[in-house]
């Protein structure tokens, strides 16, 4: 399996004709890009998304490029345009169409019982274009200088295609983290990414690195964590196995909340400014201020993702050191927001990022040599870890914090017989 990160270099300054340049190359491709992804429902979606990269390519540009060996394609596409921008088109097309088949096939699954919206056919309104080795310079910025130029084929007011100096200046620790990533095996890719953000281009240079997935089939340690939509955000068991006694011990509990739930609740606060401002103004979401607070809400949930994995990861990477590890999730399905339930608990579930956590644990799994499994919660936060009786949650103030069993007495932490109770089913699946 190929990893990939990405550098980001911004471009200083260009002037205005360099800048025009730039704004030409990304609306050509932008038009492409939707050109394919009209003429790809005509030709068979299906049938496209069943063939792998260099197949997909070849068959589009076989019906859309008027060659001599077919000089009359089924969708002939437009004058103008460059090689390496319609093929960059084509394989970011045929990638968009399959992800929406992917999630489309995903929701009539189970999606549409629960009656989750229908995901929508590809319309990006944000692009980005690929440059690959020939239309692409980048070998000035790895000599560790203050300015460097970086080349990248453009298209003028004439419509040529050439090759243009762009003054980059990489930041702070630009040189530091690339160093890092060569002494741990990621090679630099001769190809790389145009982005345009507001009204500031950026280049981004790709890095890959071949891994295995890693799937212990005897792990010394399993880390069991139970996401949490209402109070900490997670749970995290550490648990430490002897096959040859064949026991399981607790090593430790570990709760991720503190500075990470201030966050939480500065989006609740946005989210009720939202709500407040929608219902004295009938101001749309995509307009005005409550634009911006859409998209600091997006923005603050995607840094408590991010962190929150941050986190596990620290803890598998840890124990790593000592032998082999696994990450245990729940396998959670349908819970949205829905009738019948209060607001307040509607809007943690709408927010809630389990999800972003879990493929981002994936990723950083990949990356650093554990392995990611998952278990089904059957009734694993309603029965007892100690008589496997179902109890219910209570607590003094009302939060319901904790776990009563009703036929042996017992009381914990709800998260924590969660956990308990997780890692049961999953030791029942390792042996």
């Amino acid at each position: 399996m190929k990893l990939h990160k990405t550098l980001l270099l911004k471009i200083v300054e260009p002037n205005e004709g360099k800048r025009e340049k730039l704004k030409n190359t990304i609306e050509l491709y932008a038009k492409v890009l939707k050109f394919y992804l009209e003429v790809i429902p005509k030709l068979g979606m299906y049938r496209i998304a069943s063939m792998d990269s260099k197949s997909a390519l070849t068959f589009l540009e076989k019906n859309t490029v008027p060659t001599k060996a077919h000089p009359d394609p089924s969708c002939p596409i437009f004058e103008g345009v460059q090689t390496s921008i319609r093929r960059s088109a084509i394989n970011k097309a045929v990638g968009m169409v399959k992800s929406y088949l992917s999630n489309l096939q995903r929701w009539h699954r189970e999606g549409k019982e629960l009656e989750h919206s229908k995901p929508s056919y590809p319309d990006p309104e944000n692009f980005s274009l690929t440059y690959y080795a020939t239309d692409v310079e980048f070998e000035d910025v790895l000599s560790a200088k203050e300015f460097a130029f970086v080349r990248l084929k453009v298209i003028d007011e004439k419509g040529n295609y050439e090759l243009v100096n762009y003054p980059v200046k990489p930041y702070r620790r630009f040189y530091e983290k690339l160093r890092e990533l060569e002494s741990k095996g990621w090679k630099l890719k001769k190809s790389a990414t145009l982005i345009k953000r507001g009204e500031d281009f950026y280049v981004a240079l790709t890095f890959e690195k071949l891994v295995k997935k890693v799937k212990p089939r005897r792990p010394k340690y399993v880390i069991n964590v139970d996401l949490n939509v209402q109070r900490n955000l997670a749970c995290v068991g550490i648990f430490q196995l002897d096959w040859e006694r064949k026991e399981s011990k607790l090593y430790g509990i570990k709760f991720i909340n503190g500075e990470l739930l201030k966050l939480v609740y500065k989006r609740d606060y946005l989210l009720e400014e939202i709500r407040k401002r929608q219902t004295l103004t009938g101001r749309r979401p995509e307009r005005g201020d409550n634009r911006r607070l859409w998209e600091k809400v997006y923005n603050l949930s995607r840094d408590i993702a991010l962190k929150v994995a941050k986190e596990i990861d620290r803890t598998a990477k840890h124990f790593r050191e000592k032998g082999e590890v696994v990450v245990v999730f729940e396998k959670l399905r349908g819970l949205r927001g829905k009738k019948g339930r209060g607001r307040k608990l509607n809007r943690k579930l709408s927010y809630w990022m389990r999800k972003s956590i879990q493929e981002r644990v994936e990723y950083l799994s990949l990356e650093n040599g554990y392995g990611v499994d998952f278990v089904y919660p059957h009734y694993t936060s309603r029965r007892c870890s100690v008589c496997g009786s179902l109890g219910e949650r209570f607590s003094p103030n009302g939060s319901k914090a904790l776990f009563g069993c009703r036929v042996c007495g017992y009381q914990i932490n709800a998260d924590v017989n969660a956990v308990f109770n997780q890692h049961f089913v999953y030791l029942s699946h390792l042996l």
